[in-house]
């Protein structure tokens, strides 16, 4: 049944212009010596409204049985608008725990026009960039990039975090058919030596992610799409 829901999701989906809304479920396995288990969930979800204003959070964490073994939790949320097809960010919130212990907690405002960002009303950084993204809203832009120049080789960005903006490359290699839900996709693999990450989308899929190679600060991560919904 899944299959056959996943199948007409493709078709809903496909020739989509722009960021359209969704609600996106993951699988979050952890990379063991044992090899990859499922320990728990993510959920992305990306809300607009008529001004063209954004909404984007994300959840993961693991499951009470998995607790013990990767105690982790990671919540998400940009806001910002799609101004001539271009991502701007305003607010970035993250709170992440592992093993029982806050490693990042923070609120980080954007200022676009002026080209600066302050991090928990202390630090503050200026760049030359007018075009300054996050952690989350980062898969926004790069969605953007891929739909209106889908055959370049890097895709670079401008990325704050707690520790500064750097620029952010995301190299394309070769084309990769993976499987979800037991349908073969044909997908576009995107890799960052900066982030330590590796991505997976699809045009059918308007270039959401549908696999996510992430490290934490103790844990190598793996997100695999399992159910998708069109808003």
């Amino acid at each position: 049944m899944k299959k056959v829901i996943f199948v007409i999701l493709i078709l809903i989906y496909s020739g989509s212009q722009a960021i359209s809304p969704y609600e996106a479920r993951y699988a979050l396995n952890a990379t063991t010596d044992l090899g990859s288990l499922k320990v728990g969930t993510a959920d992305f979800k990306l809300e607009l409204n008529g001004n063209n204003e954004f909404t984007f959070s994300s959840q993961s964490y693991t499951d009470s049985i998995w607790k013990k073994l990767y105690n982790y939790t990671r919540y998400e949320k940009s806001i910002g608008s799609l101004e001539d097809n271009i991502i701007r960010g305003r607010l970035y919130d993250i709170v992440e725990i592992e093993k029982d212990g806050v490693t990042k907690n923070n609120k980080i405002l954007i200022n676009q026009n002026e080209g600066f960002v302050m991090v928990n009303n202390d630090k503050k950084w200026g760049s030359d960039s007018k075009i300054i993204v996050d952690e989350l809203n980062l898969y926004l832009a790069l969605s953007e990039n891929l739909q209106k120049k889908p055959n370049l080789k890097e895709y670079s960005f401008h990325v704050v975090d707690e520790k500064g903006i750097q620029l952010v490359t995301f190299i394309r290699s070769e084309d990769e058919t993976i499987s979800i839900e037991d349908i073969n996709i044909n997908s576009i693999k995107l890799t960052s030596p900066e982030l330590k990450i590796s991505i997976n989308v699809s045009e059918k899929y308007n270039y959401i992610p549908l696999i996510i190679n992430r490290n934490s600060s103790k844990t190598r991560f793996r997100l695999v799409l399992t159910s998708f919904t069109p808003g």
